[in-house]
């Protein structure tokens, strides 16, 4: 694997031209023992490590974080977003907060019929679902010690000073230019794409920032904010109200919980991708991977294939728990289940993809009261049959971590869905576009059928790693089909292969999903590890490494020592930042 020796130059440049306000550090990998924010704008690392630096805690970085990102990334996540968080606190509390978004009353397949299909709707009004970030700011509050305003201090800043577009900035505004034109033209720069170096401002969101940071959350669902967005959505015939506003609800539940080869995780439940991880590292587990190594062509065709049946499985079986009688999560993660499973890898071949969907699909739901596989592999069973493929989503989702110096934990990812969402713009935030993440057509059983006030399933997975009851690692990732795949990598990485968390994150990663038919990986795998999977019949696509397609995991690794090292998105060029660090301390070195 190559060291890429250009990067301490790169992060040279990179730093020269960050402006770094109070006592705080950034840079793309740092070490800290006073906390640390990775996040994938250095900006937003920064606002989350001046809350540290001001006496916040994690949670209180988190928000600041969260809100500066909408601000800095507009076109990944924001106030019209949604997401989930999970948060490990020093007293031991854990908990996670749902703060997907929901359908609106009005997103019914009789209206949809009316409308078009979901796909022609999904860049229109009518493709937003009810946005649950301030929510989620609203209930991760009851955990933080600052009030609202000195936490969205940052985020307003950044939109009225304005900041520095960067390459990623600009180059998104430049493919999703002729959306951005028809929707939401007063977001460019006089009808053109932002270009890098130029000064971008956001005055609107600014304003709506002030509203809540001074009338607080409730003024998104129920106050002004909420008649201009019911306003625009009449006049533009979408379909939420201000009664769909006013009926959201974050909800706060315990994170669920799993093991991986002695380590305990911590991720969120349905309707998002927290089983699926805690699925596939069951199945891994009863393979010796750490004989192996990170480029074996048979740890890759293990892991692929594991990835795949938990995907079939996800795609089948899971979805919002509050709106389907029964989603079977608890026999999809149980040790047992996973027995079963990895008996249905062959080590000597590729599955067929023309299987996948008749032959490959388990039933986790005989496994929700603790059964033994030997009990259920003996009685005949009903095979499962699934509804076929699903649309992909591109990988415009945000992921941050933080742990401040008392060792309180946050894991946090935010998403509109596509880039810049429907491209609607209302009050200086975009408005997502989670309605295409149902199915276009009902589907009997499906959990994922439109409904009004369901959540949709997606793929994000924060989460928090300990081992003997200390915090070991914070992470997540953007990058859709891909978040699993590339999370679970990181994990077997470390844990198996024992990389440092920099190049666990740095190697090159492949897909594991069942929307993909053949293995997707970037390109710094050695040849015969390729031509070896092609022999055992797995079709292969290469992508140039690193490439933003698999994602930009933003980490925390938590030492023994108390010293805390962030690794900012590689592949999205992130940043890691930490308050009252040594002047004299570069990059990358331990503090005394």
């Amino acid at each position: 694997m190559k060291r890429y020796n250009s990067w301490l130059l790169i992060a040279v440049i990179w730093l020269a031209a960050l402006p770094v306000a109070m006592a705080v550090t950034v840079a793309p990998i740092l070490q800290s023992k006073q906390g640390m924010v990775t996040a994938a704008h250095p900006l937003a690392a920064q606002a989350g490590a001046e809350i540290l630096e001001k006496g916040g805690n994690a949670v209180d970085a988190a928000i600041a974080v969260s809100l500066a990102l909408g601000v800095v990334e507009p076109y990944a996540s924001g106030l019209g977003g949604e997401g989930y968080m999970v948060a490990v606190m020093a007293d031991g509390r854990e908990i996670a907060i749902d703060f997907r978004s929901t359908a609106p009353a009005l997103a019914t397949y009789e209206n949809l019929a009316k409308a078009g299909k979901l796909s022609e709707v999904r860049y229109t009004p009518k493709g937003y679902c009810v946005a649950g970030v301030p929510a989620g700011i609203g209930k991760a509050l009851e955990l933080a010690s600052l009030p609202l305003d000195v936490l969205a201090a940052p985020a307003i800043r950044l939109a009225e000073e304005g900041f520095e577009v960067s390459e990623t900035f600009s180059k998104v505004n430049m493919d999703r230019w002729e959306i951005l034109l028809e929707n939401a033209p007063r977001f460019l720069n006089d009808d053109m794409p932002w270009a890098a170096g130029e000064t971008f401002k956001n005055p609107s969101l600014a304003k709506t920032l002030r509203t809540i940071a001074e009338q607080g959350v409730d003024a998104f669902y129920g106050g002004e904010l909420a008649d201009s967005l019911d306003q625009f959505m009449q006049k533009n015939d979408g379909w939420t109200r201000k009664s769909d506003l006013q009926a959201y609800r974050a909800i706060t539940k315990p994170p669920i919980k799993g093991s991986y080869r002695g380590y305990e995780i911590s991720v969120p439940g349905s309707p998002v991708g927290g089983p699926r991880i805690l699925a596939t590292l069951n199945i891994l587990e009863h393979f010796n991977l750490a004989m192996m190594s990170w480029d074996d062509p048979l740890a890759i065709h293990i892991m692929q294939e594991a990835m795949i049946l938990t995907s079939l499985d996800q795609r089948r079986w899971l979805g919002d728990p509050e709106t389907n009688d029964h989603i079977p999560e608890k026999g999809y993660i149980s040790k047992d289940y996973a027995r079963q499973r990895m008996m249905r890898i062959d080590l000597s071949k590729a599955s067929d993809p023309a299987s996948w969907y008749t032959d490959r699909v388990g039933d986790p739901g005989a496994y929700e009261n603790g059964e033994k596989y030997v009990d259920v592999m003996l009685e005949a069973r009903q095979k499962a049959v699934i509804e076929g493929q699903t649309q992909d989503t591109p990988p415009s989702t945000t992921h941050f971590s933080v742990v401040d110096k008392a060792g309180n934990a946050v894991a946090w990812t935010q998403t509109i869905s596509s880039f810049f969402g429907t491209g609607n713009m209302v009050d200086g935030y975009f408005l997502n576009n989670e309605l295409g993440n149902f199915k276009s057509e009902p589907v009997e059983g499906s959990p994922i059928n439109l409904e009004p006030g369901r959540r949709p399933r997606t793929t994000i997975a924060p989460l928090v790693v300990s081992k003997d009851g200390k915090l070991r690692w914070v992470l997540g990732s953007p990058g859709a089909g891909r978040i699993g795949s590339t999370i679970i990598e990181i994990l077997v990485n470390v844990i198996d292969f024992d990389m440092s968390l920099e190049n666990a994150i740095r190697a090159p990663k492949f897909s594991g999903y069942d929307a993909y038919k053949e293995i997707q990986l970037e390109d710094d795998f050695p040849p015969k590890t390729i031509e070896f999977l092609l022999e055992l019949g797995h079709k292969v696509k290469r992508y140039e490494h690193p490439d933003l397609y698999f994602g930009g995991p933003n980490a925390i690794e938590i030492n023994d020592d108390g010293v805390l090292t962030g690794v900012g998105s590689i592949r999205r060029l992130g940043g890691a930042a930490a308050p009252d660090q040594s002047p004299d301390q570069s990059p990358g070195q331990s503090p005394e």
